[in-house]
């Protein structure tokens, strides 16, 4: 079997919808934590539709814990298949992911989220990726909270790296960024707002 790439994508059966629009002409405009299959079915799959009128959306995909998804992404460069099971049902290739960031890459990352091009902040990480307490508010005593704490250059949280993202953009006079926090959690963009001035 042909592994799904830029090279191999002519060569994708006709049922199948590829991305309308040259994935080699997508820049990044999205950081995104969490590549897992919730995003890539669902925000991306939005992001994707948008892309071929225009192309500066393109998402960066962050993993800050496992390699694995953002080492399958690079391999079909950035490339995957949605199948929708509807009355017809339909599978799309998905070309939105143009850069992948993986545990280790801190400067990759860093310069990311400096990047004015950069406008979007995008997290599905589960609720404990937040690092918060039950009851919403930042855990000061959660390990990589601690952490970032005593080495905020460094972090190791999304919370630690959104103020590490933040305080890089202020210090070179570039507009921040809007954070998303796409998990299921009740006040989710409130709670990560919250954490985010506390930490």
């Amino acid at each position: 079997m042909t592994r799904l790439s830029v090279a191999s994508l002519p060569g994708v059966p006709a049922l199948v919808a590829r991305p309308a629009y040259d994935p080699a002409a997508v820049s990044v405009g999205i950081v995104h934590f969490g590549p897992g299959a919730f995003h890539r079915a669902h925000g991306a799959w939005y992001v994707d539709r948008l892309l071929a009128n225009d192309p500066r959306w393109g998402i960066a995909a962050v993993s800050l814990r496992s390699a694995g998804t953002v080492e399958a992404l690079r391999a079909q460069d950035g490339l995957y298949s949605v199948s929708v099971l509807d009355r017809e049902p339909s599978v799309q290739v998905i070309g939105a992911h143009r850069a992948y960031v993986g545990p280790g890459d801190e400067a990759r990352l860093r310069d990311l989220l400096a990047d004015p091009a950069v406008r979007i902040v995008t997290s599905t990480v589960t609720e404990k990726g937040y690092c918060l307490r039950g009851d919403g508010t930042l855990d000061v005593d959660h390990p990589d909270i601690v952490h970032d704490q005593g080495s905020p250059a460094h972090p190791r949280s999304l919370v630690g790296w959104l103020v590490e993202g933040l305080a890089a953009r202020a210090s070179a006079g570039t507009a921040p960024f809007a954070v998303l926090c796409c998990d299921n959690m009740a006040g989710n963009g409130a709670k990560l707002r919250a954490a985010t001035v506390a930490l």
